[in-house]
């Protein structure tokens, strides 16, 4: 079996020499994200070939035009496309790239194409040869566009709908994007989030002195990040510090709290690797998301399970999209109010280092038994096949 995996995803290093300026960098957690699907579908011991459209743009990349070239690594071959990068041109230029790509795939062993639905041009580009050419192509789908935080152009989500018409089934994160994805009723399955499997091998650090609490993502007040700092200070747990890693429209009221606030402390944007490396130090990793807002119902974060694969204890809030098996490993937060917040870190907190340790450490042997790249993307490969056994 050979998988076209079409996303944005680059082997690591080649991600980290294209984009060597992190405060310009493309966001990480679709990189790692994909980066997992496509090594857990290897893990299967199934090719994939990683099509890859760079995430460049003119604000990111100062290159006019970066040449096509490839990297083999196992079973894994990622295969960039070249980019112009000009405004206008770029789009077009990538979703035929892609195109081309599958058409030649499909034309000598492609089984299936597995795309990110949000990389719109490219994945329009794979949808639409996967269907000249009978074959399979599931949509991986992260996030309703409609209602992406970050926002989204109308052109995007019209693009993207039109993707998702041609997918012959999904990857959903949650249930509740059956509806709006899925008005066709294709075949789909639930794949909540995935962790990497080589966690297994990363140790926990014991801790020192100070309880360091941690949160890694985008730093929005939209997503909780406000409520979790001001929080954190009403709470005043002694012997505590309260560490942000990341980027968004909160940074700027970060950075004033931080200058007033020792025990508040911004690191700004890190690469992935510091960020796994520091929630191994940390006491207690916090994930602030508020269930009220609309988009939770269709989300499962990431983060969630990159924490609990590190081992170290997560506060979360009771997330929609948050299968119910995950209870027991977390500590929830019942109440999202700044003042609930506080009381969650005391309760928390106030727990011995043994405590906190025993709770990490069972999150970590649920997720990597059960929620592993390789595990999850077993599902993905099922509906693949059933697929394929009944022709496209």
């Amino acid at each position: 079996m050979l998988i076209d995996y079409v996303s944005t995803a680059m082997d690591a290093r080649d991600f980290a020499e294209l984009f060597p300026d992190k405060d310009r960098m493309p966001g990480q957690q679709a990189q790692k994200y994909n980066r997992l699907m496509i090594q857990g579908i290897a893990g299967n011991e199934v090719d994939v070939h990683a099509i890859s459209g760079p995430p460049v743009t003119s604000g990111n990349c100062g290159k006019k035009y970066l040449r096509p070239f490839s990297r083999k690594d196992g079973r894994i071959t990622y295969r960039y496309g070249s980019v112009l990068n000009v405004r206008g041109i770029k789009i077009l230029w990538q979703m035929m790239s892609a195109y081309r790509a599958v058409r030649k795939d499909a034309r000598k062993e492609s089984t299936a194409v597995v795309c990110d639905v949000l990389n719109a041009s490219i994945a329009y580009g794979a949808a639409l040869a996967a269907k000249r050419a009978h074959i399979p192509c599931i949509g991986i789908v992260t996030d309703l566009p409609e209602l992406m935080v970050t926002g989204t152009r109308q052109d995007h989500v019209r693009l993207v709908r039109k993707v998702l018409d041609h997918c012959t089934g999904y990857v959903l994160l949650t249930e509740a994007m059956d509806g709006p994805v899925n008005p066709a009723h294709k075949p789909y399955v639930i794949v909540e989030g995935l962790c990497d499997v080589n966690m297994r091998m990363a140790e926990k650090k014991p801790a020192c002195g100070v309880r360091k609490c941690m949160y890694a993502g985008l730093l929005d007040a939209r997503y909780g990040v406000k409520a979790m700092v001001e929080g954190f200070l009403l709470a005043k747990v002694p012997n505590a510090e309260l560490h942000l890693y990341g980027n968004g429209p909160y940074v700027d009221e970060l950075k004033e709290i931080a200058g007033k606030h020792p025990e508040v402390i911004y690191h700004g944007v890190v690469m992935n690797e510091e960020v796994v490396s520091a929630e191994l130090e940390a006491s207690l990793l916090v994930n602030p998301r508020p269930t009220h807002e609309e988009f939770t119902k269709y989300s499962f974060p990431s983060k969630n399970m990159e924490y609990m694969a590190s081992g170290t204890p997560v506060l979360t809030t009771k997330l929609p999209g948050m299968p119910a098996d995950y209870y027991p490993y977390v500590f929830l937060i019942d109440d999202e109010s700044t003042e609930g917040l506080a009381k969650a870190y005391r309760e928390v907190l106030g727990r011995t280092d043994e405590e906190l340790r025993e709770k990490g450490s069972r999150a970590k042997q649920f997720v990597l038994e059960k929620k592993n790249n390789i595990a999850q993307t077993k599902k993905l490969l099922q509906l693949i096949q059933k697929q394929g056994s009944i022709g496209i």
